[in-house]
């Protein structure tokens, strides 16, 4: 019996030291993340367009657009067809980078401070952050997953939501296609999305 509680007690200890170093991990990789963008910012002054582009190029690997997208929809996504999948993910995934881009445009100089790193459940981490600028400090909390398998050009713990001062993109985004989707059909969402 005392075999077993100190195999038990050794398992606790090893899955804790294991999610320490996961959360040591990460953490290195979100600032070595956020270095290169402030490298780009600095970089690329005068072309705004190239340095958007630069950016988005560097955070996307952290991203799983495509399961935000799917999220975003809810119980609708099923209603999908295979291609409309596809192109509501692909419009999903423009929409995201452009706004991430216009918002890039009223960045000056601010420094990002990792506050905290919590484990939620076995396999989601949220990293806590303060956007730091003279004047003000804007909470962003980063919520990551793993998933059961690496996916291609993508990093081993993925952004699923951002959470800005209390309020959640996603659940933001679900709202606004739940409330869209009420009088109108997937199709238009599409079409309304291709537009933007």
């Amino acid at each position: 019996m005392k075999k077993i509680g100190l195999l038990l007690i050794g398992l606790l200890v090893l899955t804790q030291s294991l999610f320490a170093s996961e959360k040591m991990v990460l953490e290195k990789h979100f600032v070595s993340k956020i270095d290169e963008v402030v490298q780009i910012v600095k970089t690329h002054t005068t072309d705004k367009e190239e340095r958007n582009t630069q950016i988005v190029k560097a955070v996307t690997p952290m991203f799983d657009f495509t399961l935000m997208a799917k999220l975003s929809l809810g119980k609708k996504w099923k209603l999908l067809n295979k291609k409309d999948k596809k192109e509501f993910v692909r419009l999903y995934v423009e929409r995201m980078k452009q706004s991430y881009s216009s918002k890039l445009d009223s960045y000056s100089d601010e420094k990002v401070e990792i506050t905290s790193i919590k484990q939620t459940k076995k396999n989601r981490i949220e990293l806590i952050t303060n956007l730091l600028n003279n004047e003000k400090k804007l909470e962003i909390i980063y919520k990551f997953y793993k998933p059961k398998k690496q996916k291609q050009d993508k990093d081993k713990w993925l952004i699923y939501d951002v959470v800005i001062l209390g309020v959640s993109i996603l659940k933001t985004d679900k709202a606004q296609f739940r409330e869209y989707l009420q009088t109108k059909t997937i199709k238009e969402l599409l079409v309304e999305l291709e537009t933007k």
